[in-house]
């Protein structure tokens, strides 16, 4: 008789029979091929042990064949091998249980099955009632397997997107150093520049300076001396000898004095021609703001009820359909249309004057966008856009707008194609106000909707603003 551990090793996990034909799992555990190969038949992407729950990437089985040589040496020798079982005994009729009441949900023997306890019950055989909860087990472990396989997948997409984040992050954090290097570097040059033009300038301004006080001097000498001739002149007391020469004395003070009696340089003059140097350092030369992009409206791509200006620059909703021939390009069902310019790579910013508009949709659009039916606003179906519109979440387009204590007059937009960002600021402070994150592939264009005028206050163009 087989000892029960020998039994227990000899036996499936998954069918509880003798092995036949047994395979080894990288994990080390046993089973039955075809037990393995049923488990794993419905299970997407990767697989794992049913004993230890370990997870394999490939399903990689090997044949046992030092185990399935114990099994058949176990069989040769016409050993009955079972599943180590116990005999279990009724306490109060010390009879065998072999049957199974399902509405107590336990097990009883062939008297207490014809008592007047059970004699309503349900009752049937405990080898069948075993199969059948076998069978309920079985169908549970399944349902936890393959929650199992979905917190699994969930798990690599998490940690999946963790990587994306940090590497995204990783990415803003070597952009934001590379622009503040250029800022950087653009103060240090400026710093010099305007500290070199200082000192030429200051130079400049104190050698006329020094000049003039030089000149000063020389005039403060020059009139001390004839301030002390005259008094010499005046101290003459005889008449005839005050007079003697007298005119020859007064032409030659005119000559000399009169004329430069004014002729004093003001300091004043080179101060203010020196100090507009100082003036010329404002935020807006440190900084390399970004400069609106000088777009306009392409009319082949209009709605019909939409009027475009004369500049292409404006378009506002109009009450009567435009003369327009129809052809693929033209937005049929919404009040779009686009720019003539589009972005297949690069950087790019544009500004659009909102005025007094109650509704509008602004943003960025495929190339390859239904322009003919009905429209789902959103970056699936190739629509980058945000909106002052009413019911802006049943079009699946982000509610920013009405987030907002003061409502945008203008709307910057800002593209980065290659970092697959579309982002949209309020232009007067350059409050940001949402960005998008995806990955472009198309052309992209930049697309306007003035929306229609229902309410009767909703007339105001949309406009490009240029820089």
């Amino acid at each position: 008789m087989a000892s029960p551990d020998l039994t227990q090793e000899l036996t499936c996990p998954i069918c509880l029979e003798i092995f036949t034909q047994p395979v080894s799992l990288e994990c080390g555990h046993h089973f039955w091929s075809s037990c393995i190969s049923q488990s794993w038949q419905e299970v997407p992407g990767d697989v794992s042990c049913p004993q230890c729950r370990q997870v394999f990437i490939q399903r990689n089985v090997r044949p046992a064949l030092t185990l399935n040589n114990i099994v058949e040496r176990f069989r040769g020798q016409k050993v009955k091998v079972t599943q180590p079982q116990e005999e279990f005994y009724c306490q109060e009729h010390e009879e065998k249980l072999k049957l199974f009441c399902e509405d107590e949900h336990k097990t009883i023997c062939l008297v207490c099955g014809m008592s007047r306890a059970h004699k309503t019950h349900s009752v049937i055989p405990i080898k069948e009632a075993a199969q059948i909860y076998k069978n309920k087990l079985e169908t549970s472990l399944e349902t936890l397997q393959k929650q199992m396989d979905l917190s699994l997948h969930s798990k690599r997409e998490r940690e999946d997107g963790i990587l994306h984040m940090k590497a995204e992050v990783d990415r803003l954090r070597n952009e934001i150093n590379s622009e503040f290097e250029k800022m950087h570097k653009f103060l240090v040059e400026k710093e010099v520049l305007l500290k070199a033009e200082v000192e030429r300038k200051s130079n400049k301004v104190f050698e006329e300076m020094e000049s003039n006080l030089t000149k000063t001097m020389d005039e403060l000498s020059s009139l001390e001396g004839a301030i002390r001739d005259l008094k010499s002149w005046l101290a003459v007391q005889e008449a005839p000898e005050f007079l003697k020469d007298i005119q020859d004395l007064l032409m030659s003070f005119h000559s000399s004095w009169a004329e430069e009696s004014g002729d004093v340089p003001s300091p004043s003059v080179h101060v203010s021609s020196f100090t507009p140097v100082f003036l010329t350092v404002t935020a807006s030369q440190s900084c390399s703001l970004p400069v609106p992009a000088s777009l306009t409206l392409d009319p082949e791509t209009a709605n019909n009820r939409l009027i475009i200006s004369q500049d292409l620059t404006s378009v506002r909703f109009g009450n009567e359909k435009q003369d327009r021939p129809d052809h693929l390009g033209r937005f049929n069902k919404h009040l779009y249309v686009l720019s003539s310019q589009s972005f297949t790579s690069g950087r790019h910013y544009w500004e659009v004057g909102l005025g007094n508009k109650s509704y509008w949709i602004v943003g960025v659009c495929r190339e390859s966008v239904n322009r003919k039916a009905n429209i789902t606003r959103s970056p699936e179906n190739g629509f980058w856009v945000i909106a002052r519109y009413p019911n802006c979440k049943s079009l699946k387009i982000p509610d920013v707008i009405s987030q907002q204590k003061v409502k945008p007059r203008k709307l910057g937009i800002y593209l980065d194609y290659e970092g697959g960002q579309v982002s949209f600021y309020d232009a007067e402070d350059m409050s940001h106000l949402y960005t998008f994150t995806d990955t472009f592939t198309e052309k992209l264009y930049p697309i306007f909707n003035p929306c229609n005028d229902k309410s009767g206050d909703n007339l105001d163009s949309l406009t490009l603003l240029t820089g």
